[in-house]
């Protein structure tokens, strides 16, 4: 099974400051994942000019395949230190991971330690410094593995509680804790790893940071795919070719419409049977079938499933979590997964319009169309194919 990188990332801003003094870009570029978190001096315009500065100037030069020593060398030379405090305009952190083996490579200047952690635990995760300009950066090269979690974060994170009555104690080694602990009980959800983090962070200064206060996840994962058919296709020959390929999918098998599901178990020689319990108003009931994960009722519960996908703008946590109806079910296995394959037949169901209409203007098409839109916007992997 494929891996996947999964990236996400929160801040908050400095208390009254309308601008973040912290920037964080993520290029997804050939083979590469990069990673950039970028931490101006002090808070507000001037913190989040200077951060916006560093991190387009990495980006960009990342962009372009320029090594990251080369990268960092260009941006410890383009901004200068504060002589007063001694301290750089802008910390940095960049990370980058090879796609095909999962070769990483990390620079980080003055922001504090990357956290590592392997089979949900904290380990160390080895630097060695290097030189530029009278400036130390800190390098770590190696390999990561599925299950992996690397977390990147300015100081902001580290210092809630400092100057309050909350907590004193709040730092590197309880936030790593803290950290592992949620890692243990969510270890695929980068996200509310995340959120859940920069929330704690936020409670303890009171809901009044006294700095901007960012953190980034990259989990290394196994990458979630969907196969869902729908439809007959125009050509019959076709139903057995279809039928066995997503019978022999290897990730979430959905299938939508009763004819369809006919095709389906035809093939697998299996009888669906439907469940009334999953009836709603507006979405008929669903049914089961030996070898498919959701199956559902067609037109009506794909209309059902694009109204919920604008309506969660791509977070499932928006879905009604007590709701096991099919356009819900199907709606949460979409916004879940990474890699997404429609299949969609054409031929014309007289039940929902004219046999007669050309099928570029068919029903099925159309709306099939509009939910590959939507997953793709959302930054899905979607592949339509039309029979």
């Amino acid at each position: 099974m494929k891996c996947l990188l999964d990236v996400y990332h929160q801040s908050i801003n400095n208390v009254g400051e309308e601008l973040c003094g912290d920037q964080i870009r993520v290029l997804n570029s050939g083979n590469k994942t990069r990673v950039v978190l970028c931490d101006g001096l002090g808070h507000g315009v001037k913190a989040n000019i200077l951060a916006s500065l560093s991190s387009e100037i990495i980006i960009n030069m990342l962009r372009e395949d320029i090594p990251l020593p080369d990268v960092i060398e260009t941006v410890i030379a383009t901004l200068p230190v504060d002589k007063r405090l001694n301290l750089a305009y802008a910390t940095s952190t960049m990370i980058e991971i090879n796609h095909s083996d999962l070769a990483y490579k990390i620079y980080n200047f003055d922001n504090p330690p990357i956290l590592f952690y392997r089979k949900q635990k904290l380990e160390k995760l080895p630097f060695h410094p290097i030189t530029l300009f009278d400036r130390t950066i800190h390098v770590s090269e190696g390999r990561l593995q599925r299950g992996d979690l690397l977390v990147a974060m300015s100081d902001g994170l580290l210092h809630a509680g400092l100057d309050n009555v909350m907590n004193y104690n709040w730092g590197l080694e309880h936030l790593a804790a803290y950290v592992e602990e949620l890692f243990h009980f969510l270890p695929a959800d980068v996200r509310m790893i995340v959120e859940k983090t920069v929330a704690h962070t936020n409670q303890l200064y009171q809901g009044k940071p006294a700095d901007d206060a960012s953190m980034v996840g990259v989990l290394v994962r196994a990458q979630q795919a969907v196969m869902l058919f729908t439809g007959p296709p125009l050509n019959p020959a076709e139903d057995t070719i279809l039928a066995e390929r997503i019978l022999k999918f290897e990730g979430t098998r959905i299938v939508c419409g009763g004819t369809t599901g006919h095709i389906v178990g035809a093939q697998s020689g299996h009888i669906g049977s439907t469940d009334p319990d999953t009836a709603r108003l507006a979405v008929p009931p669903m049914g089961t079938l030996p070898g498919i994960d959701i199956m559902t009722e067609g037109i009506f519960t794909l209309t059902s499933v694009l109204e919920w996908l604008d309506a969660t703008k791509g977070n499932p946590d928006l879905l009604p979590r007590k709701d096991n109806s099919g356009s819900i079910m199907v709606a949460s296995a979409l916004l879940y997964a990474d890699e997404i394959t429609l299949l969609v037949g054409l031929q014309v169901n007289p039940a929902y319009q004219n046999p007669e209409l050309p099928s570029s203007i068919s029903i099925r098409k159309n709306l099939m169309e509009k939910i590959a839109d939507r997953l793709i916007q959302m930054g899905k992997t979607v592949t339509v194919e039309f029979h």
